[in-house]
């Protein structure tokens, strides 16, 4: 007996001994299956499954049939990957729900199967718009709260209030401005069009804008030296702009003094222009004979000088005359 004790004893032991080598806790231990034989894969999102562990029920008509067997984050969903008993066959129809097993009980999810469409195969996946969640305590909660509170009902009252007693008196002003605002509406409604128009013209602009960019850069650059010199040189600017102020004082009574003496000399020279153009032809006959001759000349007397007698006879009368009878 004693010696069965200590066998008993050395093994207990060797047990405790082997499993703080390994580490064990009970966490490490798996849990037992909650669906028995084969099972497929499928993948429901959600929009939130911050309750639902793993490990968790899935069930259907009240039977449990699968499990999930993780919970990731995907694109801006729960994905949850369930285990579901080949017995059971889901079509592309089915929804899901996140549900609670009482008040303040453990979640689990609720498939609801499909009556149409095809059969979903292993590795499906349902998206976000087949399934929801049930109302949990937070909820309700909340939904309590807005009842003894008020909540927004108590905001659309004072809103109401506040219109009721804006409008008490104002109604004419109140319609008379609704009806040009319709007036407003309607119009821009009419002119859309070219509004439309407007704004792909203004979008072609600074497209184009855009790609004159380095140019309108380089301009407004030389435009800013140009400031600089402007600037740099102010004062001798200044200084020119006086100078002729001071020119145009003087100049303007000289021309003023001038004027009456230059009409009289153009007024002396219009009968010496006027017979001069009409002694035209004969003058234009005088010139043509002194080409002639200068021609001849040059035939007559080949080299480098020639010497001639040339005599001109002028009518001063002729020209000094007004072209009047005596």
């Amino acid at each position: 007996m004693i010696g069965l004790r200590r066998v008993a004893a050395a093994a207990m032991l060797l047990l405790g001994a082997l499993t703080a080598g390994c580490g064990l806790t009970l966490e490490d231990v798996p849990l037992p299956g909650l669906v028995r034989g084969p099972t497929y894969q499928v993948t429901i999102e959600f929009a939130d499954a911050l309750n639902l562990p793993v490990d968790a029920p899935v069930k259907l008509d009240g039977a449990t049939v699968g499990q999930v067997t993780a919970v990731e984050a995907g694109d801006y969903v729960a994905e949850v990957e369930l285990a579901v008993s080949t017995a059971v066959r889901l079509r592309d129809s089915s929804r899901a729900e996140i549900r609670l097993t009482s008040p303040m009980g453990t979640a689990f999810v609720q498939l609801f199967p499909g009556e149409t469409g095809a059969v979903i195969a292993d590795g499906a996946t349902l998206a976000v718009a087949a399934t929801g969640s049930a109302p949990d305590v937070t909820d309700l909660l909340s939904a309590l709260s807005t009842v003894v509170t008020g909540g927004s009902f108590a905001d659309i009252s004072t809103i109401i209030d506040q219109l009721n007693l804006a409008l008490t008196g104002n109604a004419g002003d109140v319609r008379r401005l609704l009806g040009r605002l319709d007036t407003a509406v309607t119009d821009l409604n009419a002119d859309f069009p070219r509004v439309d128009r407007l704004t792909a013209a203004l979008d072609r602009l600074t497209t184009r804008l855009a790609g004159d960019l380095p140019a309108i850069t380089r301009s407004l650059t030389d435009l800013a030296d140009l400031v600089t010199t402007f600037d740099q040189q102010r004062e001798q600017l200044v200084a020119a702009m006086a100078s002729l102020s001071r020119f145009e004082a003087v100049a303007t009574p000289l021309t003023q003094a001038v004027r009456s003496d230059l009409v009289a000399q153009l007024e002396d020279m219009r009968p010496v222009v006027r017979s001069l153009l009409g002694g035209r032809a004969d003058i234009d006959g005088v010139m043509a004979g002194l080409v002639a001759f200068a021609e001849g000349s040059d035939r007559a007397a080949p080299g480098d000088f020639a010497n001639f007698d040339l005599t001109f006879l002028l009518d001063l009368k002729a020209l000094t005359s007004t072209g009047r009878a005596p």
